[in-house]
């Protein structure tokens, strides 16, 4: 009975001609939105990583040193492995099968929407998947995303023809599941997962003949697997990437939600009007509908609530990029009940669509504007622009791309490269340090990353205080200082405290006027010394409200201290309090930065954005932390706030300014 049905439904559907037309138009907007200013479209730090990992000259070192270590699959690194070999490493080239792929996914989307529910589902998803800053920038990058998306939806498309429709294209059904089945075990651990609850979701609706035939199906999609599995244990047994993912957060999904649909208030409009209109037209539902609606909730809550679990009880692996194979499902869950089959009615709808949802991708995520300046590309063109300031063009940059990466653009754009040093090296203790007190040129460039150590820009100012440029990237910061002041400088501090310890300040307590001495100051008339019955020093407690002005502003605490030759340690430490209880602490050594014996500069950063803002009453607090009670003399202990980059994280969070 199901089945007829779905035979009849299929059948009245109207306007086929139409549907063609606007296919045409979605998947030509979708192609323009993925392939705009192709030859701009620069690689992300994945896709120089997969790039650096074929370099290897046989295909048993690629497995040992290129796939094992990586924790993904071997199929795309693999398939990359020969691309590269056989095309080279254009950037526009090396993305070309996967904008293809995600191509092929706006079409397939289309195609399953129609089978389970009608064409202007199909239409409505299409639209979304061809149109939303989600797929469209994983289409643009080389990586198992789009192509796993086109798998994934590849085997649904299998699986429904196999499932309900057994008695056509038997033949190229079976060979299809199987070989898409197979593409996503391949492919990523997270496909893997979701040809699994495919194929465990069809045990519910074979019998007979035609069980055994699915059985003996996804049995060959295993038996494909069966060379991977030493891969897939080795990488099981080495857990997840917490080096830098974080555990996901209980409103994980509301996060992820909001992101799919860019954080936008006229996209969430755009799908209540959706939504209305299909309520508005509802009638009742074929109960193979309803079939297909309850699978769509399976296919998209299941793989979140699974990864969730596993990043919670065992080792993070759960972030947007691996939800993407199982997104298109929401759409069906949204949309579902939408039926019309009035041709207005579609090219309204679909018109709708792109009218709300590209203006929103262009100018309210500036996903041109973010995605195609990356900074690892910028860190090498900026330097080397004229810019006003000559001697600029020369002058030493600091950056903490890697150098195979730095070393590509430097030969793309033929540039030499020997001004460029290299943050990495520089993070051996003191060598940062060592290279700003013997450097004597004017100016110095600094291209930092998120993983760069947040001191830098306050160390680097100790000795080149101008700042003449800043320039914002998602995922980097470009920095030009002067040491010399010029005509034209930016003043980026907008918050400042001071404690001199020649009058008192707001916001300092613990400070006893009977320590602080005017022998040897080490500025102005006196300082403060820390004697052996001291542990903790004067601090400085502000409300955090107080002193920011958006959550991507930045403290910097630095303190100018004299330490003993023999010194154990003490720390400089900030701390973020609610109600009582401390929500964030870090500490930086005083020995790290200062040499015993000799007088320096301490510095310690705080990043806003790295606090959890749902708390309220947020106090701020820093000061140095002596345990050992060793004496020690410090003097012009400051706090001064400047502002961040908004475009930071600006893929994957609401851009503010």
């Amino acid at each position: 009975m199901a089945h007829h049905e779905l035979g009849e439904r299929v059948k009245k559907q109207t306007g086929p001609g139409i549907d063609q037309v606007l296919m045409f138009l979605i998947l030509a907007v979708g192609a323009w939105l993925r392939c705009f200013h192709w030859q701009e479209i620069p690689f992300t730090h994945d896709e120089f990583s997969a790039i650096i990992r074929t370099q290897y000259s046989t295909f048993g070192e690629l497995i040992e040193k290129g796939v094992k270590p990586d924790g993904h699959p071997a199929g795309i690194q693999v398939f990359l492995f020969y691309w590269v070999k056989l095309f080279g490493t254009n950037e526009f080239i090396v993305k070309l099968p996967f904008i293809i792929c995600g191509l092929l996914s706006v079409w397939l989307i289309y195609k399953i929407g129609k089978e389970w529910f009608n064409s202007a589902v199909g239409l409505i998803a299409a639209s979304f998947v061809s149109f939303l800053q989600y797929p469209v920038m994983y289409s643009q990058i080389a990586r198992p995303y789009s192509s796993g998306l086109c798998f994934s939806l590849l085997m649904v498309f299998f699986w429904t023809e196999l499932i309900f429709h057994p008695e056509r294209r038997t033949m190229l059904n079976r060979v299809g599941y199987v070989i898409a089945g197979a593409l996503c075990a391949y492919n990523h651990h997270f496909t893997l997962l979701f040809a699994f609850l495919v194929g465990a979701t069809g045990l519910f609706f074979c019998q007979g003949k035609n069980l055994r035939i699915y059985l003996l199906l996804n049995l060959l999609i295993f038996i494909l697997y069966i060379p991977h599995l030493p891969i897939f244990f080795y990488q099981l047994n080495t857990g997840g990437v917490e080096g830098w993912l974080q555990k996901p957060r209980f409103d994980f999904l509301l996060d992820f939600v909001q992101y799919i649909f860019q954080f936008s208030v006229f996209v969430f409009l755009l799908i209540i009007v959706l939504v209305s209109l299909e309520l508005y037209w509802y009638k009742r539902i074929p109960r193979i509908r309803k079939k297909f609606l309850i699978i769509s909730l399976i296919w998209f809550l299941l793989p979140f609530l699974i990864g969730y679990i596993y990043s919670k009880l065992v080792s993070s692996v759960l972030q947007y990029s691996v939800l993407i194979f199982s997104f298109p499902f929401l759409l069906f869950l949204l949309f579902g009940y939408f039926k019309t089959g009035k041709a207005f009615h579609k090219i309204i709808v679909v018109g709708l669509i792109a009218a709300v949802i590209i203006p929103s991708l262009i100018f309210e995520r500036k996903h041109y504007e973010l995605f195609y300046h990356n900074p690892y590309r910028e860190f090498v063109l900026v330097p080397n622009e004229a810019d006003g300031h000559p001697d600029a063009q020369k002058c030493p940059v600091i950056v903490s791309t890697p150098a195979k990466i730095n070393n590509y653009y430097l030969a793309k754009f033929s540039f030499p490269g020997s001004r460029y040093l290299y943050e990495d090296s520089l993070k051996i203790k003191g060598r940062l340090q060592l290279f700003l007190d013997s450097t004597r040129g004017q100016y110095l460039g600094y291209g930092s990353t998120p993983s760069s150590p947040w001191e830098n820009y306050a160390l680097i100012r100790d000795k080149f205080p101008y700042l003449i440029k800043h320039l914002y990237y998602s995922g980097g910061d470009f920095y030009l200082f002067s040491r010399i002041k010029p005509p034209l400088y930016v003043t980026e501090y907008f918050y400042e405290s001071m404690q001199d310890f020649e009058t008192t300040h707001p916001g300092w307590f613990n400070q006893l006027q009977p320590l602080c001495k005017d022998s040897l100051p080490l500025a102005g008339r006196r300082s403060y010394w820390s004697n052996d019955t001291l542990e903790f020093s004067p601090t400085f407690i502000f409300p955090l409200r107080d002193l920011v002005r958006t959550r991507n502003d930045i403290i910097d605490i630095s303190v100018r201290v004299r330490i003993p030759m023999v010194f154990p340690g003490a720390w400089l430490v900030t701390t973020v309090s609610s109600g009582g209880s401390t929500i964030f602490w870090r500490s930086v050594p005083i020995n790290g930065s200062v040499k015993p014996g000799n007088i320096g500069n301490c510095h310690i950063t705080l990043r806003v954005s790295d606090l959890d803002i749902r708390h309220h009453q947020l106090l701020f607090s820093t000061y140095i932390w002596n345990p050992k009670k060793v004496p020690f003399e410090m003097d012009d202990f400051t706090i001064r706030v400047r502002p961040g980059n908004p475009f930071l994280y600006g893929l994957f969070r609401p851009i503010k300014d």
